[in-house]
Order: structure tokens, then C-alpha cells, then sequence
């Protein structure tokens, strides 16, 4: 959803979309426009060649609700207040008459709904949909968003939506509805043709990319992945996804007249004598009764004179339309590519694009604002994520099946990463309430599941003891107890699919130092910065090992202050600053040689609309709209440095800029020999920022030159999609900006060596001349617009290398996984390890580790059927070759009574195979998904 007009009586109550201000301005001049329309039947109606009605083009009118999962209200407000009416509503409705249809998207809305219907209310719904009158499209928990999300988070959503779909209706959709999302991934034209789907209609394509497929008639097309050539049609809706404006209080007359006309227009942009006209908007047919009478009058006068008119009209769902356009015996283009950045209009001219119900922006007006807007909240989506992914694992690969702490905290944790994969929710674009809202079920969520992860841990692991460990992941609550009488467990689990070497860092309480110690009591070597101790971990795929901490005493290095012109080494990388203490130089083996490279902050000053709630002008949460003459570099011209910690594990910088900003530059000491470990190849930057100032519209960004020479940059599609972007010089900054999620990169010229950044949270990303530069935060106080005004404080950490071109893609991959994906710390205060150690195991390996390219995206326990377990997981190869991934071997402690390969919602079976004897190749980028059947004995 879009907002646009407001009008402002005790805050946000209401809000006056385009079309109720063209409605206002049509009603002022209504008998001129009734003569027009009337005019505009006589042409049509002596156009029009006599034709049969069968052979006539056919108008579907898709009658639909936009239901927002959050917006200007928080997800329960919505339901209670509008979605539960239109819902019952449209039942009643669809029962007065058998040729009216609906199609229903979000099964979020729909779950709470069921839940609270009645049995005949449930039958009911059964019986339409059986009848063909009421279809599901989309299928996904929410319409999510297409250019924040990830692949893991994405499938999550889906696959709870379609799971509950088919629990409770038996159904499943084939045709996508995404109409509101602000641009479109590449990924979907992948995803939705490995659900198995027909079609996917889009709606946000940039303006001009949709003005010229109206005028070469390309608004359908085949959309190709380019990752692994499957095709899906699809479907550009001409304007938006609104009713065509036929104001209430014109004549049936008139208004036939107009629709006629308009969708004579229409279908002259599409290729068949079919075309789709949307009948709703956000939130509508809470009075579908009302709703539908009115236009019956409309579909039913035309109907009666369909050869006069020259089309007949009719209510269809998407597979009704669907099906008539792919059996009309057109060839169809194929396109790939993706429609990134969303542009409404270029450029806009209000009164047309109220006219046409369509928001629009100016030409400068692209939506790559939201791809940073509200960072702390992205920043905490990807964390719960993340402890999702954890718990997930650990459920899995235990047969945890039947706690019920354990699977409320599951499901909460689901519904709570597929709720913020909404488009109004991870993009940073909604309102105070829904906001709020979802930061309390971030929030809840993240409780829940750690409270639970930790709960496995310790069953697992201390199964055979007769004593009951409680594990917390609040270290400094935990150490704070640490005396020298008593030690403390930590408990690491690995949440990935691959024998882990790591460092980790633990929080330590305000004068508290610890020795740490591996679980035969060896000490393991571990540094203290500031109040982090860091160590490294290790930990089999998917498992668990011990370590534990013993109080110590504190030598903390002396920090190094007055510095000029230094460098620090970790024995891989080396970098160098110059006599202002600034970033200058890099060089490692990885980056074949030395690098020159420089960093700045750099403050865009935004341009405000007009006037403030003018949508068709200036930035907001959606658009970045740079005034590029005010542009500011915060970086001074010498920075306040200083050196925190000089080895022999980690070298620490610290700058310090002004009074919202500083940053952190870390090294860790290398894990491998060779030097091919992610320690080698990049350096983690952190950085502490806000509230950023309040007097300007503003967004701050980083950007570091390096002496690479390109004007093209890769960025990944989802987390996982290698995506070229040419920066284009002729499209301002904002329209060269695309999303960042996992990574993204340039390649030098000579020698072959590219520069990477890493991220653990959305971001808006460009890159040209050798320069890359990535949004951090944004803080737009406008004043009928109180979404904007973020004055969050962020801490957080991108990792920054050059790496050798050819290695670019799986490195990225791999070490973009580690990162988003680190392992999970639980500590529990004991008298002794021997208390541990007498009745629990001190490491737990349940994964034989894939080969370092070959990536999970999932892993779930599904179900129990006579005491034959259900574990799901899907496979992804990250690297440049084919991959063989031994699926049978790859859960080393059972033996496999069968594995069938299947969509990757886990509902479909594709292929089946008897045993564990199951080897499959993986070609690059490849998403593969899987069931594995295992029987309980044989744990």
C-alpha cells in the first residue's frame, strides 16, 4: 500500500487515495462528463463491427481485496476492524449469485479467520472454492516483499502458507498475485516456477518499462531465469490494481459507456482478445454485497447488448483468465532480468495519474529509499531469522516432535519471520502502530526461541542425567555469578550444514575476565576487548560442542592513542593509514597485492516535496531523493584514532567523527595456513550511528574507493542470485541504487581481483569508478508523514574484502551464510565441569558436513507417522561447478527408509527413492528440496 492523500483530524484516521480527489474534482463537472461518455458510447457502438458473442474479446473482471499484513494499522487492528468483514461479506455475497468470483491472497488474515469460523462457515468455504466461485492465489502467509527478502525467509513464508492451505482446504494455488510489492526480483520468475505454478501477475514495474510493453504489446510474457532457464507467464497489470474510476453518481449509462471504452484501450495493449480488469483496491468489498450489485448493473447491461459494445464481461478468477489467454494459441515473448529500481511515474502529471487511480512519483523519484529505510528493524528481522534457522536445526536433527513450549515457540517464531517478509513490514514503510507491533512480535519471538533452543540444548545433551540444566544466553546475567570457586559452560551450536572453525565473542559483565577452556579442559586462547572476550569455536555440522570459562584475572591492553600515519597486519591483511589516520592501503594474498582504498561517510540531504503530503514530489520512506548540491562528507580531514587491541587474536581501530557516529575496524588472526578462511579475506567494519540529526531530510551512507577500475557491479537477488548492474550515468544516483541483501561486489580489470562487501541486514547499494557505497541510515522528519522520523541508534557490522575474481560468487555465498547465520551460546554457572561432564555429553555431531559450496536454505521436522519421522530440507549449490551431495549420507546418525524429492514447499513429491542410497547433482545455483523419512528406533 501506498499513501497518499491524508486527511488530518486526531492523527492518521483517514486517508484519501488519488482517486477520491479525481472523484471530487469529476463530480464538479459531472453533466460535461456524462455527455462525453455518452458521446464515447456512440463511437463505440458505431465501431463496432457485428461480431457473435463467442467470438467477441472477453473483459475478466478479477474481483480481489489488498489486505495489508500491517500498514497504517497493526496486522490484529486490520483484521478486527476490516478483513474479518470482508471475508464474511464476500461468502454472503458469492452465494446471491453462482457467476461472481473472488480471489483471496494473503493466508495470514485468512488462518485467523478459520480459526474462529464455524463448521458451516468452513463448509462453506469448501463448497465455493470446490464450485470454482472463490480461488486462492499467491498462497504465501503475506504478499511479500521482492527486494529486501531472502530466499530462507521467503521460503518460510511460502511454505507455511501453502501448508496451511493444504491442511485445512486441500488446495493449492497456481497462479501469483503480486501487486503491491515496490519492484520485482528475478527470484520470483525462479521461485514460482519450482512451486510448480502457471502464472505470476506483477503490478510494480517501472513506469517507462510498462508504457513501452502497453505499446509493443509485451505487457505478458514468458520471464526466464537466467540461473536456471525455466520459464513463467506472466502478467503486467496496464495501470494498477484499483477498480477503473466509475464514479458512483454518474448514470448506468454513463458509466457503461466508460468502462467500455476503457477496456477497448486495454486491449489494445495485450495480445489475445482477453484482458484482466482488478475489481477492488486496499481493504475493499467489506460490504461486498453492495459492492458487487453495483457492478452486476454494469456487467449485465453490457452482456445484454455485448455485440453492440464489441466485448462481453464476465467475473473471473486468475485461473478462469488464465486459463482463456494460454489456450488462445499466441506465442508469447520471453524476457529475463529483473524490475529494479520502481519508478510510478516519469514523469508524473498529477491530474492524469489521479485519473487513473495510480500513485505515482516524479522522474528523480525512485523507490530505493526503502530498501534502508527503518535499519534497527530490518537489523533485528534477520537476527530473529537467524534464531529461527537455529531453532529449526536443532528440532530437526533431535526428532524434538511433541513439547508443547517447543512447538508454540515454532510456530511463533515462523509466523513471526513470514509476517515481516510483508511489504510493508521489512521495507521499513509502515506506520507507528504496525511499527510497534512488529517489533514486539520481533520481539517475542526471539524470547520464545531462544528459551526453547536453549531447553533442546541441554535435553539433548544431558539426556542420560538426572539432572536438569537450565541454559541462558545472557552472558552477563550468567558470568556475573562466576567466582573462583565455580565455573561456566558455554554450550555452542553450529546452525549450518558445515564443520565450523570460528571466533566468536561473549559479552562479559563489568570487570569480569575469564579464561576459556575446550572440554578436556585445555585452554583455548581468547582476548579481551573493551567488555568482549573473543575465542574461537568449533563445531560439526548441524551439532554442538562444549567449552567452558573459569574467572581470571584482567590484563587488558593499554589502547594506543596519537596516532599517525600506521598500519596493523593479522599476518594476511595489512592496512594502512595515512598521516590524517585515514583508511589508505590494503594488501593480502587474496587481493593479489596492494590496493589503494579510502573511506568516507557521506551525508545526502533529501529533497521535501512541495508540500508535505504531496506524493507526487520528493522523498519519503519509499523514494531517495537526493539534493545532490547539499551533499556532505562527515568524515573530518583527521580522524580522532585510536588502537583498542593489538593482537594476538584481534586488532581493533577506533574512530571516533562526531557525536552520532564512530566506527570500529576489526582483524582477526587467520584460521587457516593457506589462508583461504574468511579471517584472511575480509575485515569486519562496525559502525555506531545515530540519531542521526532531525533539521534535514537526510540519509547517511559508506563509500570507499578503491583503485579498481568498473562501472558494473554484481549484486545478489534475495541473498542468493547474482544479479550485473551497469551504473548507468545518465539515471541519477537514486536510480542506479539497488538492494543489498547478503552481499554484493566489483571486479577489477587487472589484476583479477574483486571487492566485496558483506551485510547482515538490507541495504540500498551502488557502485561506479571503482567506488562502492552503501546506505546506513536514514532519518526523514516530515511533517504529515511520521514513518520517516527514525531516530534509532544502529551498532552494526558489514565485512569489507578483495578477493580473487574467480572465487568472488562462492565466497560471497559462504561466508554471507557464517555471517547472517552465526552459531548460538548458551551458559549455565557449575560447581565443576566434572558436574557436566559425569552426565553429559560434550559434543553432539548429527551432520556429515556437505561439500563447502553446497548451502541448506531450511531444515524442519514435519511430522511423525507411526513412528516414521518427516525431516525436510532443501539444498542450494552456491559454486561455480555441479555438485554431488550424498543425500542419504548426509544424516550420519540414521538409517533413511526413503527420501523424496519435492517442491520446495515440501507438499508436492516430484521423485521418489527407497533407502539412503541417494546421490544428486547440484548445478550452479541450483535449489533442490527434499523429504527424508526416518524411523525412531533407529536414532
Amino acid at each position: 500500500m501506498y499513501l497518499t492523500f491524508r486527511q488530518i483530524e486526531g492523527g492518521f484516521k483517514k486517508t484519501l487515495q488519488p482517486r477520491d480527489i479525481a472523484l471530487i474534482k469529476l463530480r464538479s463537472n459531472a453533466p460535461f462528463l456524462q455527455m462525453m461518455a455518452l458521446a464515447l458510447l456512440a463511437l463505440c457502438l458505431g465501431a463496432t463491427l457485428i461480431r457473435s458473442a463467442s467470438s467477441l474479446p472477453v473483459v475478466h473482471l478479477v474481483p480481489h481485496s489488498h489486505c495489508d499484513a500491517g500498514y497504517q494499522k497493526s496486522f490484529d487492528d486490520y483484521y478486527h476492524s476490516e478483513v474479518q468483514y470482508t471475508l464474511d461479506s464476500m461468502l454472503v455475497a458469492l452465494q446471491q449469485r453462482q457467476d461472481r468470483r473472488f480471489v483471496w491472497e494473503e493466508v495470514s488474515y485468512f488462518s485467523v479467520w478459520w480459526a474462529q469460523a464455524s463448521q458451516e462457515e468452513r463448509q462453506l468455504v469448501t463448497s465455493l472454492v470446490e464450485k470454482g466461485q472463490l480461488e486462492f492465489i499467491g498462497g504465501g502467509w503475506v504478499m511479500h516483499d521482492e527486494a529486501d527478502t531472502s530466499v530462507y525467509a521467503t521460503l518460510n513464508q511460502m511454505t507455511l502458507g501453502l501448508q496451511f492451505l493444504n491442511e485445512t482446504l486441500n488446495v493449492r494455488p497456481r497462479h501469483e498475485w503480486h501487486i503491491d510489492p515496490f519492484g520485482h526480483s528475478i527470484f520470483m520468475a525462479e521461485l514460482y516456477s519450482l512451486l510448480g505454478y502457471t502464472s505470476i501477475i506483477l503490478n510494480r514495474v517501472p513506469d517507462s518499462v510498462k508504457q513501452q510493453m502497453r505499446a509493443e504489446k509485451s505487457l505478458e510474457f514468458m520471464w526466464r531465469s537466467p540461473f536456471s532457464g525455466r520459464e513463467i507467464f506472466t502478467h503486467v497489470l496496464d495501470t494498477h490494481y484499483s477498480t477503473p474510476a466509475l464514479p458512483a453518481f454518474l448514470s448506468l449509462e454513463v458509466k457503461v459507456a466508460m468502462l467500455v471504452a476503457i477496456c477497448k484501450e486495454k486491449l489494445g495493449w495485450y495480445m489475445t482478445d482477453h484482458v484482466l480488469v482488478p475489481f477492488g483496491n486496499d481493504f475493499a468489498f467489506q460490504n461486498a454485497t453492495t459492492d458487487f450489485a453495483s457492478m452486476d448493473e454494469i456487467v449485465d447491461a453490457i452482456n445484454s447488448n455485448s455485440t453492440a459494445y464489441g466485448l462481453t464481461i464476465r467475473y473471473s478468477t486468475l485461473s478462469e483468465y488464465m486459463d482463456a489467454v494460454l489456450s488462445a494459441g499466441v506465442t508469447f515473448p520471453s524476457r529475463g532480468g529483473d524490475f529494479l529500481a520502481y519508478i510510478a511515474c516519469s514523469p508524473c502529471e498529477a491530474a492524469l495519474c489521479f485519473a487513473s487511480s495510480n500513485p505515482c512519483g516524479v522522474a528523480d523519484s525512485f523507490w530505493s529509499g526503502f530498501y534502508t529505510s527503518k535499519p534497527a528493524q530490518k537489523l533485528l528481522s534477520g537476527v530473529q531469522d537467524a534464531s529461527l534457522r537455529a531453532l529449526e536445526t536443532i528440532r530437526a536433527l533431535s526428532l524434538f516432535l511433541g513439547n508443547s513450549n517447543v512447538e508454540e515457540a515454532l510456530v511463533l517464531a515462523k509466523n513471526t519471520s513470514a509476517i515481516m517478509q510483508h511489504h510493508d513490514a521489512i521495507t521499513g514503510t509502515s506506520f507507528t502502530e504496525s511499527y510497534n507491533d512488529y517489533n514486539v512480535r520481533l520481539g517475542k519471538a526471539l524470547t520464545a526461541g531462544d528459551s526453547v533452543t536453549s531447553f533442546m540444548k541441554a535435553a539433548i545433551l544431558c539426556s542420560a542425567s538426572p539432572v536438569t540444566y537450565t541454559l541462558s544466553s545472557d552472558s552477563v546475567s550468567v558470568l556475573r555469578g562466576l567466582t573462583e570457586a565455580n565455573i561456566a559452560v558455554v554450550v555452542v551450536q553450529n546452525p549450518l550444514p558445515h564443520d565450523m572453525l570460528s571466533y566468536v565473542s561473549v559479552q562479559l559483565p563489568q570487570s569480569v575476565c575469564v579464561q576459556v577452556l575446550d572440554a578436556k579442559m585445555a585452554t583455548v586462547g581468547s582476548q579481551v576487548v573493551g567488555s568482549m572476550v573473543y575465542f574461537v569455536v568449533q563445531a560439526s555440522a548441524g551439532g554442538m560442542e562444549v567449552y567452558y570459562m573459569k574467572k581470571a584475572s584482567c590484563e587488558e591492553q593499554k589502547p594506543i592513542r596519537d596516532l599517525t600515519q600506521f598500519s596493523i597486519s593479522n599476518g594476511a591483511i595489512e592496512l594502512n593509514f595515512n598521516a590524517t589516520n585515514h583508511l589508505a592501503g590494503w594488501s593480502s594474498p587474496a587481493s593479489n597485492g596492494s590496493h589503494s582504498v579510502e573511506q568516507e561517510y557521506i551525508q545526502y540531504v533529501e529533497r521535501k516535496a512541495f508540500l508535505d503530503f504531496n506524493v507526487c514530489d520528493g522523498t519519503n520512506v519509499y523514494t531517495f531523493v537526493p539534493r545532490l548540491e547539499d551533499t556532505l562528507v562527515l568524515t573530518p580531514k583527521k580522524l580522532h584514532t585510536t588502537i583498542t587491541a593489538n593482537g594476538p587474536l584481534v586488532w581493533e581501530v577506533t574512530q571516533t567523527l562526531n557525536s552520532y557516529l564512530n566506527n570500529s575496524i576489526r582483524l582477526f588472526k587467520p584460521l587457516s595456513s593457506d589462508f583461504t578462511d574468511q579471517y584472511s579475506n575480509f575485515v569486519e567494519w562496525q559502525t555506531n550511528i545515530g540519531p542521526l540529526p532531525s533539521d534535514n531530510a537526510s540519509s547517511l551512507t559508506s563509500s570507499f574507493r578503491t583503485d579498481l577500475s568498473t562501472d558494473s557491479f554484481i549484486t545478489y537477488s534475495n541473498g542468493i542470485y547474482p544479479m550485473r548492474r551497469t551504473y548507468n550515468s545518465s539515471v541519477l544516483l537514486q536510480g542506479n541504487t539497488y538492494p543489498l541483501v547478503g552481499g554484493a561486489h566489483f571486479d577489477g580489470a587487472s589484476p583479477q581481483t574483486t571487492f566485496s562487501v558483506l551485510a547482515r541486514r538490507p541495504m540500498g547499494v551502488t557502485a561506479h569508478g571503482g567506488i562502492m557505497e552503501f546506505m546506513l541510515h536514514r532519518r526523514l522528519p516530515i511533517l504529515f508523514d511520521p514513518r520517516g522520523d527514525d531516530d534509532s541508534v544502529m551498532t552494526d557490522s558489514v565485512l569489507l574484502g578483495f578477493v580473487s575474481s574467480g572465487m568472488a560468487q562462492p565466497i560471497t555465498m559462504a561466508t554471507s551464510m557464517s555471517f547472517t547465520s552465526p552459531p548460538t551460546l548458551h551458559f549455565a554457572i557449575l560447581n565443576s565441569s566434572e558436574e557436566w561432564s559425569s552426565g553429559c555429553m560434550t559434543a553432539w555431531s548429527p551432520l556429515q558436513s556437505l561439500p563447502q559450496d553446497v548451502h541448506v536454505l531450511g531444515l524442519d521436522l514435519l511430522d511423525v507417522h507411526q513412528d516414521v519421522f518427516e525431516v525436510a530440507f532443501r539444498v542450494i549449490n552456491g559454486g561455480l561447478q555441479p555438485q554431488s551431495v550424498d543425500v542419504g549420507a548426509f544424516f550420519k546418525l540414521w538409517d533413511i527408509l526413503a527420501i523424496q524429492e519435492t517442491t520446495p514447499d515440501y507438499q508436492e513429491v516430484q521423485e521418489s527413492f527407497k533407502g539412503d542410497d541417494v546421490t544428486v547433482v547440484l548445478n550452479p545455483l541450483q535449489l533442490r528440496s527434499f523429504v527424508a523419512q526416518i524411523k525412531t528406533n533407529q536414532l
